[in-house]
């Protein structure tokens, strides 16, 4: 078994880095403010602390380091030895981000990894049918790193325990099977762990020793029976032998992505900016796996310390960030955040992209993505509950429909030709093949005058339709939802306090056909529409 270690070198600074790409290769150092010492008659510890801690150094860049920036400097002196240093806070989001990102590259290569604080391991034995060499593999792993944002260090081994030591050495490395004491002979002893423990040190260094091979060239028993099972290990390492288990896990169920700000966000500006940097990393993560983003869960940490969580529905899994920055700026809108944002983080649901292909028999429809961008926008503009598609309700009035949500749905049947003209099918009658009429209808329907005859309605005035009745066809007494008639709290409205009418079709001397109903329990009469 031939097994990748990658390895992130300083982490905390790289996910920084991440972050803000346009901050590599100038001088950067990250700090954290330690706590302040108790002062005599302070409050007991476990009570609220006295005093304010001071901001010290953590870890800085190479340019840092050259210019003078070492760890366990104040931010002030750091400041003064490099007058171009940035300083940002340790942040535990950002090197959470870092290492699922350190993750999402072992799953570009294999289908299950090991981690480690800081490194994965995964096995790359099938990547030969893809890659001439080894080398070739740890480039490619290395490249795709580069594309994540994250320098990192790739050694290829047969053994767990002789990889890592690899990434401590070099930046690449493939050690050959067989090869692993030749490999591991020159390196210094430091290299064998991380940190290498002071005894340990202190011993090699008075028994002379200063190189693995040196080392790998003691007895085994004698090294075990003076150093014991600490030193025992070094040695058999030492040696290029190791009895580590490769143990390898699934890929998790979502991928996560967030940062804690600086400085409070009030503005939905700035926040979609955060947001334009989220998403592009995650969909890069996903890229890495093939995958998609079928939907967001948003967390918003907030000032008062409460959280502020939504969902941000995709029609379709999308790699696209304009859709979903689009589509969390309409929800946002929609509900504004209750107080200022100092955290985000980004949920994204994996899932296969669904191929679009052309139909021979019908025109491209829309995106499913920018569809539902579209939607959202309406509902922005008019409110959720009047966008979506109509529905029937479980009534006799006519003019009854509901509102459901609009899902894209495929046609059943797709390549069934439509019927020919004339054909049953295709809506004709026995009686010539005649289509039936369509009723436009008014919302609402309009209030009318309407003067009786001895035959139904004779004369019709409204306020843009008036002319006489020619021929009058009813009435169609039709009523319903009687339990709900003269509601007073609703008694204008027709939809709610139920109905008792009766209906008329007439041909006015204008040319058309309207649908008039009489409202019996009001004694009123409306215009419904007219026959197209």
């Amino acid at each position: 078994m031939r097994l990748a270690c990658v390895h992130i070198p300083h982490v905390a600074l790289q996910a920084v880095l991440r972050r803000r790409p346009e901050l590599r290769g100038t001088p950067i150092a990250l700090t954290e403010t330690s706590a302040a010492p108790r002062k005599p008659g302070a409050a007991k510890p476990g009570a609220a602390k006295t005093g304010t801690g001071r901001t010290l150094i953590v870890t800085a860049s190479a340019e840092a380091r050259r210019a003078g920036v070492r760890v366990g400097l104040t931010a002030a002196q750091a400041a003064a030895a490099c007058p171009r240093l940035s300083l940002f806070p340790a942040s535990d989001a950002d090197r959470a981000a870092a290492e699922a990102a350190l993750g999402d590259l072992g799953y570009a290569f294999a289908p299950r990894i090991e981690r480690e604080p800081s490194r994965i391991f995964f096995e790359i034995g099938d990547l030969g049918q893809m890659y001439p060499t080894e080398a070739a593999v740890a480039q490619a792993i290395q490249a795709r790193g580069t594309h994540l944002g994250l320098g990192v260090r790739v050694a290829i081994a047969g053994a767990k325990g002789v990889a890592r030591v690899a990434t401590r050495a070099r930046e690449l490395a493939v050690v050959a099977g067989g090869g692993e004491a030749a490999f591991l002979g020159p390196l210094p002893l430091a290299v064998l762990d991380e940190p290498l423990d002071a005894t340990l040190v202190d011993t090699f260094r008075r028994w002379g020793l200063d190189t693995v091979g040196a080392l790998a060239r003691l007895p085994a028993a004698d090294v075990g029976l003076r150093l014991g099972s600490a030193g025992a290990r070094l040695h058999r390492l030492a040696r290029g032998l190791c009895d580590e288990q490769f143990l390898p896990a699934l890929p998790a169920d979502a991928v996560e992505e967030g940062c804690d700000l600086d400085d409070a966000i009030h503005e939905l500006e700035p926040l979609s900016f955060v947001l334009r940097g989220l998403f592009d990393r995650l969909l890069t993560r996903l890229g890495c796996r093939s995958l998609a983003c079928a939907g967001l869960t948003l967390r918003l940490q907030l000032e008062t310390r409460a959280f502020d969580v939504r969902t941000v529905n995709l029609a379709a899994p999308t790699r696209e960030i304009a859709p979903m920055l689009q589509l969390t700026r309409l929800g946002l809108t929609q509900r504004p955040p209750e107080a200022p944002i100092t955290g985000v983080l980004v949920v994204a649901h994996p899932a296969r992209a669904r191929a679009a292909q052309l139909d021979f028999l019908r025109p491209a429809g829309p995106a499913p993505d920018r569809l539902a961008a579209t939607l959202a926008r309406l509902g922005a503009l008019c409110g959720v509950e009047n966008v979506g598609v109509p529905v029937l309700e479980d009534t006799w009035r006519e003019e009854a429909v509901g509102m459901g949500p609009f899902a894209l749905t495929e046609p059943a049947n797709q390549n069934v030709p439509p019927p020919l003209a004339g054909s049953a099918s295709a809506g004709a009658n026995d009686n010539g093949g005649s289509r039936p009429l369509t009723i436009r209808r008014y919302r609402p329907p309009e209030e009318v005058e309407v003067m009786l005859g001895p035959d139904g309605p004779s004369v019709l005035r409204g306020r843009e339709t008036t002319a006489r009745i020619l021929v009058a066809a009813g009435p169609y007494r039709l009523s319903g939802e009687w339990w709900r008639l003269g509601d007073p709290v609703n008694a204008n409205d027709n939809a709610v306090a139920g109905f008792s009418r009766d209906y008329w079709d007439v041909h006015a001397s204008d040319g058309a056909l309207y649908r008039l109903h009489h409202d019996r329990a009001r004694d009123r009469w409306y215009l419904d529409g007219y026959y197209d």
